[in-house]
Parts: structure tokens; sequence; C-alpha cells
């Protein structure tokens, strides 16, 4: 029998192959720690746990709380499902900064009671930990990092310059 037709015969009696439908999400596995943006790169030191005002280039713990108990920066509570959290932090030069998240949440930079633009957003690296990093064209000053939506008791937070 001719090879052609053997390997026709083997693949009609094979259990047929399904493939992901194009709008499933493959997760992705990891098998070593991504590699961490420079900028990142003391994200897995010991974090800060639970401060209220945080220092730039230091990962720290924001614990999550009931959106209605908080003080917000800019005006009433989140409507955004899920828990919330604040902390506050200094800017030492002008420049743009970036707020990475280790899970999701929405994240608003706040200046003189009001929420800044974004500069750019997207996922952190895979396999590193971080989940989303946000990019603020930040002057020199004193700011709340508020975030909002958060599913667990906590996020692990990390502001470095870009």
């Amino acid at each position: 029998m001719p090879l052609f037709t053997l390997l026709l015969l083997a693949q009609a009696a094979a259990p047929p192959h399904t493939m992901p439908k194009p709008a499933e999400k493959q997760e992705v596995v990891c098998v070593r720690q991504g590699d961490l943006p420079p900028a990142f790169a003391k994200w897995n030191q010991p974090p800060s746990k639970d401060v209220k005002e945080l220092t730039v280039g230091t990962p720290f713990i924001a614990v999550a709380v009931d959106p209605a108990t908080m003080k917000w920066a800019s005006g009433g509570p989140s409507t955004r499902p899920g828990k919330s959290a604040i902390a506050y932090f200094a800017i030492p030069r002008t420049g743009i900064y970036k707020v990475g998240l280790g899970s999701g949440a929405w994240v608003d930079v706040v200046s003189r009671g009001k929420a800044l633009t974004s500069a750019a957003h997207g996922h952190g690296p895979a396999c590193t930990g971080i989940r989303k990093i946000v990019d603020f064209n930040l002057a020199k000053g004193l700011y709340a990092l508020q975030l909002a939506g958060i599913a667990a008791d906590s996020v692990k937070v990390m502001i470095v310059p870009a």
C-alpha cells in the first residue's frame, strides 16, 4: 500500500483534534519566572504592607476595603464592583511613571481632587506576577493612588519611573 494511502487512513482513524475557538483566551503556563522589565527589577523583593504613604521604586501591598468606608481623594466612592484601596506618594522629579499591579483593578492617580488621564496602559509581561501596567505623566509633587474593582483582600503595587 502506498505511503500516502497509509497516512490518509491513519488520519481518518485518529480522534479529531479540536482547535480553540478564536474567542477563547489561552492560559499561559509558566515553566520559569518571566523576565521583569528593568524598571520593575525590585518587584519580587519583600513588599511593604498596609502603608498609607508609599515609596516610589518599592513594592507594597495595598489592603482593599469596602469602597463606601474609604475616604476618596477624588469625590465619592467607586461604582466598580469589588473592593478599593488608596495610598499617597511623592514624585521626586517630573517624568513618566509606571504603576504596576499584581492583579486586576482600576487605577487612578489623583492630583488636587482630580483623576489624571493615563498616558498608556497594558498587561505586564507573562510569568512575572505583574498583571497590569499603567503609565502617567507626573510633575514633581504629591499624589493619591486610588484602586477600585479589587477582587481580593489586597493587591501588590509598585510605582517606578519609566
